[in-house]
């Protein structure tokens, strides 16, 4: 038996219970059908999809315990994604999935590529698997630790010390696709100011990679 940690309801609002809209706009138009969050948290994601219509049914795994009573969740099962039979129990209930979401999670993971054989095989065929994931190649990473030896683990952000992997661009993919999804769509998103996403601009492309924030990856299993 897994034991759920306690979470302040500052933290559950502020961290597990973000609407996350940039990877709402991966999600097809066309999917609906049903949603998996692994890792959603409190589901505001997930009641997002439902509410713009890119998913009839949606629910969370989380290791956080939560109650979604008076929520538009259609299910949430609790506990630890790797020690426990949480995502086993979503599995059995409601799978096979149209649409899998796995938003800032696998990173966290000690095995992320058996994690994603495991979603794949939860996916309908033609379903779509969208991954999150942090770009360990960043500037705000790569120049302290190449320029003055630094690697300062934090609470939350690229260097959180709760992340046990870490990748790039095309680590990341490849990890996306390990199982045989098929790449449809990456995303960079950029972090930062106004004069980062200028000097971008300026460079034609050589600083894209230091300051490519996280990616957003759609994969899907073939029909």
């Amino acid at each position: 038996m897994v034991d759920l940690p306690e979470v302040s309801p500052d933290r559950l609002n502020r961290y597990h219970g973000q609407v996350r809209s940039d990877a709402l706009l991966s999600i097809p138009t066309s999917a609906a059908g049903t949603l998996l969050d692994v890792g959603g948290g409190t589901g505001a994601t997930a009641v997002a999809a439902k509410q713009q219509g890119l998913a009839e049914r949606a629910g969370v795994v989380d290791l956080i315990p939560f109650d979604p009573t008076g929520t538009d969740l259609d299910f949430h099962f609790a506990g630890d994604l790797e020690r426990s039979d949480a995502l086993d129990r979503a599995i059995a209930a409601e799978a096979p999935f149209d649409t899998i979401l796995a938003l800032d999670v696998l990173e966290h993971l000690v095995d992320p590529w058996a994690m994603v054989k495991r979603l794949d095989a939860a996916l309908k065929p033609g379903g779509v698997l969208i991954g999150s994931i942090p770009n360990i190649r960043h500037f705000s990473v790569s120049l302290p630790l190449l320029f003055a030896g630094r690697w300062q683990l934090q609470d939350d952000g690229l260097l959180d010390r709760t992340h046990l992997r870490f990748f790039v661009r095309e680590t990341a993919i490849e990890l996306m696709t390990c199982s045989g999804l098929v790449v449809e769509h990456v995303d960079a998103r950029v972090g930062g100011s106004r004069p980062i996403r200028i000097a971008r601009r300026l460079s034609l492309g050589l600083l894209d990679r230091l300051t490519d924030f996280r990616y957003i990856i759609r994969v899907r299993k073939p029909a």
